[in-house]
C-alpha cells in the first residue's frame, strides 16, 4: 500500500534528517502534522492503538518495527492514523540528496565556527 498522504513525505523526511541519531518513531494523525516520538514516549501509542480494532495487530507490527530500526539510525517507523480509524504503518528513509545536503550544510557551518575560533 503506497504512503496515504504524500504532500506530508517531504516534511517526514526533513523530519527524518533532524532526528537520525535519535531512537523513536515518526506519528502522523488526523492533524496531517509529523511528530517524532522517542521510544520513551511509544509505550501509551501502543496502549491505545491495541484499543481499536485491528488495533493490537498494528501495535505488535510497530514495536517489530522499533526493534528493528534501532541502530539503523536514519530510516524509522511511521505510522499515520487516519479519521476513519485505518491504520498506515511503513519504515521511511531519508533520500539521499535530503541527508547529503543538510549532513554538507551542518560540515560548512562547523568549518564557519572552526574558522572564526
Amino acid at each position: 500500500m503506497a504512503f496515504p498522504i504524500p504532500s506530508l513525505l517531504a516534511s517526514i523526511e526533513d523530519l527524518l534528517v533532524e532526528v537520525a541519531w535519535l531512537d523513536g518513531m515518526i506519528l502522523v494523525t488526523e492533524s496531517q502534522e509529523a511528530t517524532f516520538l522517542p521510544v520513551a514516549q511509544v509505550t501509551p501509542v501502543l496502549a491505545r492503538l491495541r484499543s481499536k480494532p485491528r488495533g493490537a495487530e498494528v501495535a505488535d507490527k510497530l514495536s517489530l518495527s522499533l526493534l528493528k530500526s534501532q541502530g539503523k539510525r536514519a530510516s524509522k517507523p511511521v505510522l499515520v492514523v487516519q479519521g476513519d480509524g485505518c491504520f498506515w504503518l511503513g519504515i521511511i528513509s531519508p533520500s539521499m540528496s535530503r541527508s547529503r545536503s543538510r549532513h554538507q550544510y551542518a560540515v560548512e557551518h562547523l568549518a564557519r565556527c572552526f574558522a572564526k575560533g
